[in-house]
């Protein structure tokens, strides 16, 4: 019997590649077994020096524990000190994802990971980012743009719904970047299926438009009325040496079309804390920003200089913050709320 097991770090988008990589294994006859895998598939993250060290480090554990095994790595790890040998094998993003093309994004409940109990598929529409936000290594990784067709994404959700899912989780690299139209899809979906909740993994600020609200009102009952929508920072000079393509202003706004819907949207986001030259002042527009919004949930990322980036050019140069500022810092702003939840990146998905 052909046996796999799959591990999963980071993003969603790498968690519905790492479901559809499950799919592949057991459309070619493979069972998961987590025991005894024939065959291992480990989809890496860079996104912080911990993810980055977590990834290489479950690659070297399960070297030790499977000898015998053949492992497949991916993702966006630097594997530099990986040697691709008999049995590891290593694809960049851009192999990967030409593999699972066929699939068009599907996946069954067969595939066994942590959201499909619950009925939740992870619908990837779009890959790619060159948007090179000073402090992001994703450009390097992932510096081609793919867009699922509208026609293919209502296809692949018909078959969820088919297969028992009630729920689409909308993911991509940069929602941005998504050709057809971030509201244009999610109106299709909307018309031409009858998946029951639509959701997103996070939804980049400046998808929030006029038609996106119109959609909000049409369908008050089909939306997730939570979105997670990151943010990075307060500060307009900190925005800016990240090559946000935002103002503090087009925050505001967007939140407040949001909130002028009245139907008890609630808020998360994602904030970089102790960016190069950060000073107390740009820190408190950052808190201030987030108290005023009233996010009730908020990752909070400390700053990791990740190599190539210009932020790691201005990191090196700048003054250093003092690791107890960073984590003064940190507390606060997650002091904001009740309750927050570690970054996806920290801990893998693994699958029994």
């Amino acid at each position: 019997m052909k046996t796999f097991a799959v591990y999963n770090f980071g993003c969603r988008v790498n968690a519905a590649e790492t479901n559809q990589f499950a799919q592949s294994l057991i459309n070619q006859g493979y069972v998961p077994d987590q025991n005894n895998p024939n065959t291992i598939f480990i989809n890496t993250c860079s996104i912080t020096k911990k993810a980055n060290k977590e990834s290489v480090g479950l690659i070297r554990r399960l070297q030790k524990i499977f000898p015998n095994s053949k492992i497949i790595v991916s993702g966006c790890a630097n594997l530099k000190n990986i040697s691709q040998s008999d049995n590891i094998s290593i694809l960049d993003n851009q192999e990967k994802e030409k593999k699972l093309l066929d699939l068009n994004c599907t996946y069954t409940h067969k595939i066994l990971d942590k959201f499909s109990h619950t009925n939740r598929f992870l619908l990837k529409v779009q890959s790619g980012c060159t948007a090179f936000c000073t402090y992001c290594t994703v450009p390097y990784k992932r510096f081609y743009l793919w867009s699922l067709p509208i026609d293919t994404a209502i296809n692949t959700v018909k078959k969820a719904v088919q297969d028992g899912y009630k729920e689409v989780i909308i993911t991509g690299v940069n929602l941005n970047q998504y050709t057809p139209g971030f509201s244009n899809l999610i109106t299709a979906l909307l018309e031409q299926t009858e998946i029951s909740l639509i959701s997103f993994g996070s939804i980049p600020i400046n998808c929030i438009d006029e038609n996106l609200i119109k959609i909000f009102k049409n369908y008050p009952n089909r939306i997730q009325k939570f979105l997670h929508i990151p943010i990075q920072s307060g500060s307009e000079k900190i925005l800016k040496l990240m090559k946000r393509n935002y103002t503090k202003k087009i925050i505001l706004e967007k939140f407040s079309l949001l909130n002028n819907l009245g139907s008890s949207l609630s808020f998360g986001t994602d904030i970089i804390v102790g960016f190069p030259s950060e000073t107390d002042t740009d820190f408190q527009e950052t808190y201030d920003l987030s108290k005023q919004i009233g996010f009730t949930k908020i990752h909070v990322f400390k700053y990791s200089p990740r190599p190539g980036t210009i932020a790691r050019k201005l990191f090196l140069e700048s003054e250093k913050l003092s690791k107890e500022t960073v984590k003064l810092r940190s507390q606060k702003l997650r002091n904001l709320i009740s309750q927050t939840t570690l970054p996806s990146h920290q801990k893998p998905e693994k699958r029994n």
